[in-house]
């Protein structure tokens, strides 16, 4: 192929901006065609062409506009970079593939049902004996939370079934504390805290279609309301090549496709995973500059049949600072009134 042609969808996301900064940055050919919902959006002034398409949640619609772009676009690779879409592709993965030709990275429903449901996480790993979190259900487990708490204590966290980022997540020091926050609730986890901010990781896990591992790396982070806001590699260290080869264990019996995401605590010497997202993240970016650019990766594997040589990771850590793009006003009305935009057409 002398040129790529790939989608982002939901491309105004953190880790949709993200990908197509990664894209950009590597020595691929490519031309990045990206769609969102809304004109204010990151992702569709940053890529080669830009479309305004219907919301996931309208399917048909939605379905019939991204099966048009693909074919225009001659569209080689779709990565989703939209929580909102994951479920859609899941669904509709194959027939997008055998309609279009273009590969379609997204999971399996069962990979997302395991990732999704922090229950069902839990249950995942404790089936497979790897080590997890003390945790029960609201309000389906509300009888055994007398028991609950005289086995972990205060403070524990409390979190919804389904969600993302630090939505609704609360540190509860107190019995009171605690009724106040399940009150009018449902949904909600009771999970076992695990001290130790500054034993917090984010592993990165690409996998192929086959089952093999094709990158992996380790970060030791800081959180600012829920975001990594400073990441820290170091590949020579053995505390982080163990808590990568015990990450690549649990890929190898989730066995997701494509990028991975575990985030875990070390506590009394052990890795204890307490969420796992099965997508890009919001340090795809970071990754890209430690030296594991995922999506370009997962493009020479899966697309191209390269083989991934192995990457040198860099031994250093990454500030994240956020940064104002100016966009002219003409090109957001234009890509408003429109739903498309070239970059040849861009306002510079």
């Amino acid at each position: 192929m002398n040129k790529l042609n790939v989608l982002i969808t939901g491309s105004g996301s953190l880790y949709g901006v993200a990908v197509i900064q990664s894209l950009l940055k590597s020595k691929l050919n490519v031309k990045l065609v990206a769609t969102d919902t809304r004109p204010h959006t990151l992702g569709l002034h940053l890529a080669h062409r830009a479309y305004i398409i219907p919301p996931v949640r309208e399917e048909q619609s939605y379905l019939k506009r991204l099966l048009e772009i693909i074919r225009k676009e001659k569209i080689h690779a779709n990565f989703i970079a939209s929580a909102q879409e994951l479920p859609f592709y899941s669904h509709y993965k194959t027939m997008i593939e055998d309609e279009t030709g273009a590969k379609v990275f997204t999971n399996t429903a069962k990979v997302f049902s395991i990732c999704s449901d922090k229950w069902n996480t839990i249950n995942f790993l404790k089936e497979h004996h790897f080590p997890y979190p003390n945790t029960i259900r609201y309000p389906e487990d509300k009888e055994q939370i007398d028991n609950f708490l005289k086995k972990v204590g205060f403070p524990i966290f409390v979190k919804p079934r389904w969600g993302q980022g630090s939505e609704d997540i609360h540190i509860v020091q107190d019995l009171s504390s605690l009724r106040q926050v399940l009150s009018q609730k449902k949904d909600m986890v009771l999970q076992q805290y695990l001290p130790g901010d500054h034993e917090e990781f984010t592993v990165g896990i690409c996998s192929g279609a086959d089952g093999k591992i094709l990158s992996a790396i380790a970060l030791n982070r800081q959180l600012q309301d829920g975001i990594t806001m400073v990441a820290t590699s170091n590949p020579a260290s053995i505390h982080y090549k163990d808590i990568t080869e015990y990450c690549k264990q649990v890929t190898k019996t989730l066995k997701p496709y494509g990028p991975c995401n575990f985030q875990l605590r070390l506590w009394k010497g052990k890795a204890y995973i307490f969420e796992i997202n099965p997508r890009f993240s919001s340090t795809t970016g970071i990754r890209t500059l430690l030296g594991v650019n995922e999506p370009e990766i997962l493009l020479r594997a899966e697309l191209l049949q390269e083989k991934i040589q192995d990457l040198k990771i860099l031994k250093s850590s990454v500030i994240r600072q956020y940064t104002d793009y100016l966009v002219p006003t003409e090109q957001l009305v234009k890509l408003e009134r429109e739903s498309f935009l070239s970059k040849d057409e861009k306002v510079e």
